[in-house]
């Protein structure tokens, strides 16, 4: 960000020399290049630069060019967030003034505009656009009850129409049109409550004022907040199909469906809480999480049988090479040299499968029962299935020893 004294140099540099000189020394003079320089301006009575006294050569544009020495470029000073503030009130005041035509045209642009979630969630902008609208109903109003003028001329505009006596029927149109105002938000982020409390105040001002609240307004809204009530059930119910549709990913092992669906649902929560609330967001959230842990237990477990079934196929395949071994040996005959051969190897398979081994596959084991924890009846159970294993091969793998042995002594 440049300096007063720096945006002074190059606005100095880029006029005239004799033109940027004397800008340069009238703002150095002034004590308007220090850092701390406060300049009122703004009214025309408190505006100190059109105060000054321009040479009569450099009048005209003088003074602004003065300004922009002093200020920089309109608009290169002010924050990311009051530019984005004031583009969102042009664009809804552009809206207002092309749309409401009447009061009563009025207050439905005016709901829908101070509706907008930018709107809401952005008190100083939510004041400017209610001062706005509320300028904006009384310019309508006080143009409804002007003479036609015979000139050309528009008529006076008056920022705040002065009304000696308001007649009842005005008083009754307004405060319904607040009415309005305050419905439309309710219905547009489907506040049940707060749209049947603004409901009944309607019916309570039709009860009260009869000839001035028509019956088919009040019924009109009874209908949107019917209407209303209709889509955030048929919302809900397409968030439950949501979460059915994330458990059946979730039990297929697809987890990046069910992060998905979750962080849709705390999107959700957060923008309609009226249509999800904090409890069931943390309902359908349990039942996510309770499906995936389901997934990895069953995932565990496929695992841990799996594994079991891989060595328990080992240790018979070289139960059965053995024994085709001391058949043929049994038989008095000549041993063929290929089985001879996958003798040789199972032996030597089976030397490999020591304490050792066994140790390791028991840690192997334990890593994938860890897995299981989550739930304490399918963790004893599989740890049951586990130490039964275990014990039956290391039985199955004496039995194996045994009977090489027992080959093998006749050629010791």
């Amino acid at each position: 960000m440049l300096s007063p004294r720096e945006v002074a140099g190059i606005v100095a540099g880029a006029l005239p020399a004799e033109i940027g000189a004397w800008v340069y020394k009238k703002a150095q003079s002034l004590g308007w290049l220090d850092a701390g320089a406060r300049i009122p301006i703004g009214r025309r009575e408190t505006d100190v630069i059109s105060r000054i006294e321009v040479p009569a050569k450099y009048r005209g544009g003088g003074r602004e060019i003065l300004r922009l020495a002093v200020f920089g470029i309109p608009g290169e000073g002010a924050r990311s967030e009051s530019r984005r503030r004031e583009a969102i009130f042009q664009q809804r005041c552009s809206e207002i003034m092309r749309e409401a035509r009447d009061p009563e045209s009025l207050a439905y642009v005016g709901g829908r505009a101070l509706a907008h979630p930018e709107v809401q969630s952005d008190p100083v902008l939510t004041g400017m656009l209610r001062a706005f609208i509320s300028e904006r109903e009384a310019e309508l109003r006080a143009r409804a009850h002007l003479p036609l003028s015979d000139s050309d001329q528009p008529p006076v505009r008056r920022s705040k129409p002065v009304e000696y006596h308001v007649p009842l029927s005005e008083r009754v149109r307004r405060s319904f049109g607040k009415l309005r105002i305050e419905i439309e938000q309710h219905i547009s982020v489907f506040n049940e409550a707060g749209a049947n409390e603004t409901l009944a105040r309607m019916r309570d001002l039709r009860r009260r004022y009869p000839g001035h609240v028509k019956a088919e307004e009040v019924e009109r809204f009874e209908k949107r907040v019917q209407d209303m009530l209709r889509r955030r059930d048929e919302f809900r119910r397409q968030l439950d199909e949501l979460v059915r549709h994330a458990s059946e990913a979730a039990h297929q092992g697809d987890l990046k469906t069910t992060n998905w669906v979750r962080r849709r649902l705390e999107a959700i929560h957060e923008t309609l809480p009226a249509v999800l609330s904090k409890e069931q967001l943390r309902h359908h959230c349990e039942a996510l999480r309770q499906c995936a842990e389901r997934f990895e237990r069953h995932e565990a477990a496929r695992k841990l049988v799996e594994r079991e079934r891989a060595i328990g196929t080992q240790v018979k395949r070289l139960k059965g090479v053995i024994e085709a071994y001391a058949a043929q040996i049994a038989a008095g005959g000549r041993v063929d040299p290929v089985t001879r051969e996958a003798f040789e190897r199972a032996v030597a398979r089976v030397e490999e499968y020591d304490d050792d081994w066994l140790a390791d596959l028991m840690i192997e084991l334990d890593c994938l029962l860890d897995d299981l924890r989550g739930s304490e009846e399918a963790y004893r159970r599989a740890a049951r299935q586990a130490d039964a294993f275990i014990r039956n091969v290391r039985v199955a793998l004496k039995q194996v020893r045994r009977k090489i042995a027992s080959l093998r002594e006749p050629t010791g």
